[in-house]
């Protein structure tokens, strides 16, 4: 529903997500001043047990929030560590296929380079804006046909020719899992823990009983402000290819720089 979010400047995110909490937190702290006021009388007008159970309902959230955002953040790692091991491989290809006898070792270094270049150039700024493109399946199934027309004269081809598979199916499994990852993010249910939770958090402190009202606008503040920048980090790494904070081709800039640029120059 707010994926387009992710396609304004991070800081602009933050200032939409961190200013809505905070003018709705004060908005609803002065309009429910009044009923807020018949409720608990005037200050003090609760015990300490209602002190202990807004507290106890804050870090209740706190916890529920802090485990939601650490597994985002894992599953954003498993994807940074992913796509490493995506352009590593796909270098390790390249790699063996140089070794080809002709034909096959031009046809295969230009089909890699071209498929590198591809993902560097075309795939991952549309992958920022949620588009995946198409082209590349077909590329790769172009280097999956050469690659396994190929067939070894002797035994260090034979080597040279098991290690090419076996390299590309690992390239592969890990370029399934980083199209799967594209469009994933938390569950709607999670997202409603973590909003509705936050708001809750937020009303309970319209309860505290504080003398200066001042410092009751203040505290509330702050509140929301924490609670919102909480949201904003989940929602900045939940989708790891999306918006400025993501994963970036920064493996395949490496991979294609020190491996095929050099034969591309030739």
């Amino acid at each position: 529903m707010f994926l387009w979010l992710y396609d304004l400047p991070t800081w602009l995110v933050a200032f939409l997500i961190v200013g809505t909490f905070l003018v709705a937190a004060l908005a609803g702290l002065y309009a429910t001043r009044g009923l807020v006021r018949r409720i608990t009388g005037p200050p003090p007008g609760h015990n300490e047990g209602v002190d202990a159970y807004i507290g106890t309902a804050a870090l209740f959230y706190g916890l529920i929030a802090g485990l939601i955002a650490v597994a985002v953040w894992e599953q954003y790692s498993t994807s940074d560590a992913n796509t490493s091991q995506e352009a590593s491989r796909l270098g390790a290809i390249y790699t063996d296929v140089r070794t080809y006898p002709e034909p096959y070792r031009s046809e295969l270094t230009a089909q890699i380079r071209a498929y590198t270049r591809y993902l560097i150039d075309v795939a991952w700024p549309q992958y920022r804006h949620g588009v995946v493109p198409v082209q590349g399946v077909h590329m790769v199934r172009q280097i999956e046909t050469t690659l396994y027309s190929f067939e070894p004269r002797n035994q260090r081809q034979t080597l040279v020719d098991e290690s090419a598979i076996s390299e590309f199916n690992g390239m592969l499994e890990l370029r399934r899992q980083r199209l799967y990852s594209l469009n994933t993010g938390l569950p709607s249910a999670l997202w409603i823990v973590i909003v509705v939770g936050g708001v809750v958090t937020i009303v309970l402190t319209y309860f505290l009983s504080l003398e200066r009202f001042q410092l009751h606008v203040v505290m509330t503040g702050f509140c929301a402000i924490m609670v919102a920048l909480m949201i904003f980090m989940v929602f900045v790494v939940d989708h790891p290819f999306r918006g400025e904070v993501s994963i970036g081709p920064d493996a395949f800039e490496l991979v294609y720089g020190q491996v095929m640029a050099p034969d591309a120059k030739k």
